[in-house]
């Protein structure tokens, strides 16, 4: 039996951090053809609008930043428009795509999720954070804290917590030149998941060249 799109069951979905993204995903999936069909009116919106913003949400972890584009664009635009739910989520979506890493950790941080979409703000801050901190463990040899710290979304004044966090990974801290010194992370299982490529004997200078332009272009 399909389980009927409404609150308590996205409710449900989102506090089982047992359920991996992808299967998350295909859960959602099966429910927009009844999120679609329904009316928009007092009495669906609340609903689907934690249904949308969840589904992106979904996606966000499974790192699909184009399909959630294109599921942003199967959303009546008034009601995307007009709901601030969604206009947080979307916003979040313009800033992970153009990555403005600043904006990424502010709307994280301080836009009225839902208690149905927080327990995946929660969970996406820390998926994010952690795929920064090892692109940035691969792609620079040193780094300074600031700049760190931007990345990693950590506010001005939290120099101190971030060469903490980075010594606490492996890294090292160079207290006369004040920078950091990232220990590489080689692991092929994570490649994958950061969607880099490698080719062949020129793969390490390709995918070094793809991770700073990844970070750089904000």
């Amino acid at each position: 039996m399909m389980p009927s799109l409404d609150i308590e069951y996205l409710a449900s979905l989102t506090a089982d951090v047992s359920i991996p993204p992808a299967t998350l995903v295909d859960l959602l999936a099966d429910l927009e053809s009844a999120a679609y069909s329904s009316p928009i009116n007092t009495s669906t919106t609340e609903t689907l609008s934690n249904f949308y913003s969840v589904y992106i949400f979904a996606l966000f972890l499974c790192d699909d930043l184009n399909e959630a584009r294109f599921l942003s664009k199967r959303i009546p635009t008034s009601y995307l428009q007009s709901d601030p739910l969604l206009i947080s989520t979307y916003t979040l979506l313009r800033a992970l795509y153009t990555r403005t890493y600043p904006a990424i950790y502010t709307t994280l941080s301080s836009a009225p999720w839902s208690s149905t979409v927080t327990p995946l703000a929660t969970r996406f801050l820390e998926h994010f954070r952690r795929k920064t901190f090892i692109l940035l463990s691969r792609a620079y040899t040193t780094i300074s804290p600031k700049a760190a710290a931007n990345y990693l979304g950590l506010v001005d004044g939290e120099e101190a917590t971030m060469i903490l966090m980075a010594v606490a990974e492996g890294w090292e801290f160079d207290e006369t030149a004040g920078i950091l010194r990232p220990v590489l992370v080689d692991d092929d299982a994570d490649l994958e998941d950061l969607d880099v490529v490698v080719d062949g004997k020129d793969g390490r200078i390709a995918r070094l060249t793809g991770l700073v332009t990844h970070l750089t272009e904000i």
